[in-house]
């Protein structure tokens, strides 16, 4: 029995620059019943624990085992497979198994495997997949529920991600992975339906974050914002460049008036067709590229720079995923400030003052801390809209960076419940997020002599003085603030993931969202 799940959102570039966008290989997902070892896959991949190694019988590893004779085990064994976390082993030609190729994949000890883990061994055998050249792909999950069907599903669509949107098609080119089957004895098909959903909002995000900042300028962030909200019957408001100057938008207007793009506030609304439980804004920044301003970045630094729209594109591809998932309960605002931070004569300078949205005032500081400005504004307008809670992302410190590596974001909230809120929500979506402090005795550093506030504290704590910026800003208690500077861009290609883009944060936000519908 076979249960599918196909739908897609692309976003291609203009024609202009290449000779025709490459299609992305629609990727199709079912369930299936049968016995993994007569699909006729391109690599059959099978995710085991440790235990399951040494006693398989009665586990999906030891299905496969049994057809294939004492062959694969005795293969694995030889070559010093164990399944621990991130081992493979990859067989060819395997008696018995209609799939020519079979990926073992390792999980580690039963008691230790975590959502993340499983995303991870479900992300590297899709990678595999692709530098096989497997189009199809069938996966037997380790144990056979619903946490692990989602986990698997997510991980092998974020394995299985590429962009080629710019690449010239050439003769010999890999289509990519296709279908991907996952073995389950459940009736998951409103399972798979959800997750799916979720997918393709993180696949949006990350598409948005690798369109090069030629093409992805604030108006084409707001372009597919209206493109989200007739895709799902969302309502939508389009703030452009003479309204924000109009209605005291002073410090997106500071970040954005420097470029000969200009900038916008994307506003997106999703409203259950019950009653309302609760209501909350997502709010991320939208800084399609950073120069610094006049504190240019140097050497280096400012390469990748496109990339710093990374808590926008996970508010909008949340946006692509509740809008398909439609929950109950809750009302969702979207909103988006975009902005790109360019050098001209008309760009703001160290010691200029702005009257924020706010009605707070700011001295500039640094002109390469534009993020927090634009957010400033955003999330004064999003206490307008009568939420009970609000959460913004942003790519905002290389601070949060340097203390929690490459792979965590950092947390921030002075609110216990809706810390505990969130921490269910990444239990269940496996992202990677540490909670940081907000010390009040660092809150000084950003007193100003001119103006209610300076944008920039001193160099240590950084990511803290930062949030305590934003914090200045709202006056509603279910305020929290994530720093996704380094899980939302992959500097390297991993056997887990893809260069580029990651959508951290999108997974996590739907849940929420659902989860406070209830």
């Amino acid at each position: 029995m076979h249960q599918n799940s196909n739908a897609q959102v692309h976003l291609h570039p203009p024609d202009h620059h290449s000779p025709g966008p490459v299609q992305e290989p629609t990727l199709n997902f079912s369930i299936s019943q049968d016995s993994p070892t007569q699909l006729s896959a391109d690599l059959l991949v099978v995710l085991a624990t440790q235990e399951q190694l040494e006693a398989p019988a009665g586990s999906p590893l030891g299905a496969v085992a049994e057809v294939a004779g004492p062959s694969l085990l005795d293969v694995a064994k030889e070559e010093g497979f164990k399944a621990k976390a991130g081992q493979t082993l990859l067989a060819r030609n395997v008696q018995g198994i209609a799939a020519p190729r079979v990926l073992l994949v390792g999980l580690g000890a039963t008691a230790d495997v975590t959502p993340a883990d499983l995303h991870e061994a479900a992300a590297r055998s899709t990678r595999k997949a692709l530098k096989l050249r497997a189009a199809n792909v069938a996966i037997t999950l380790a144990h056979d529920d619903a946490r692990n069907l989602s986990g698997a599903c997510t991980g092998a669509a974020h394995g299985a991600y590429t962009y080629n949107n710019y690449r010239t098609p050439g003769e010999d080119d890999f289509g990519g992975v296709q279908t991907i089957t996952i073995f389950s004895a459940q009736d998951a098909e409103a399972q798979l339906d959800a997750t799916t959903k979720v997918n393709q909002g993180v696949k949006l995000a990350r598409d948005l974050v690798n369109e090069p900042p030629l093409d992805l300028v604030p108006e084409k962030m707001a372009q597919v914002g209206r493109e989200i909200a007739e895709r799902h019957n969302l309502s939508v408001t389009i703030i452009e460049e003479a309204e924000l100057q109009e209605r005291g938008f002073n410090l997106i207007m500071a970040v954005g008036k420097g470029s000969d793009n200009p900038p916008r506030l994307v506003h997106l609304t999703y409203s259950p067709a019950g009653e309302v439980k609760h209501k909350i804004a997502f709010v991320g920044k939208g800084v399609t590229f950073d120069t610094g301003g006049y504190n240019i970045k140097t050497g280096g630094h400012m390469f990748n720079m496109h990339c710093d729209m990374g808590g926008g594109a996970a508010v909008l591809g949340a946006a692509e995923a509740i809008g398909a998932l439609a929950p109950e309960g809750v009302e969702v605002h979207f909103i988006v400030p975009a902005a790109e931070n360019s050098v001209s004569g008309n760009a703001m300078r160290p010691n200029d003052i702005y009257r924020g949205y706010g009605n707070q005032t700011v001295e500039i500081g640094n002109t390469d801390a534009e993020g927090r400005l634009i957010l400033a504004d955003a999330l004064a307008y999003a206490q307008e809209q009568g939420v009970d809670t609000i959460i913004d992302l942003a790519t905002l410190t290389g601070a949060c960076v340097v203390a929690l590596g490459d792979y965590t974001s950092g947390l921030f909230t002075d609110d216990q419940g809706l810390a505990d809120e969130l921490q269910a929500a990444i239990a269940t979506t496996g992202e990677d997020f540490w909670r940081m402090p907000l010390h009040k005795k660092l809150d000084r550093q950003l007193d100003s002599s001119y103006a209610d506030m300076k944008n920039i504290g001193q160099r240590a704590g950084g990511a803290i003085t930062a949030a305590l910026f934003l914090k200045r800003w709202v006056k509603i208690d279910r305020w929290a603030h994530m720093d996704i500077a380094a899980p939302a861009f992959a500097e390297s290609e991993t056997e887990a993931q893809a260069h580029g883009g990651t959508g951290f944060g999108v997974s996590t936000l739907a849940e929420l969202a659902v989860s406070l519908g209830k």
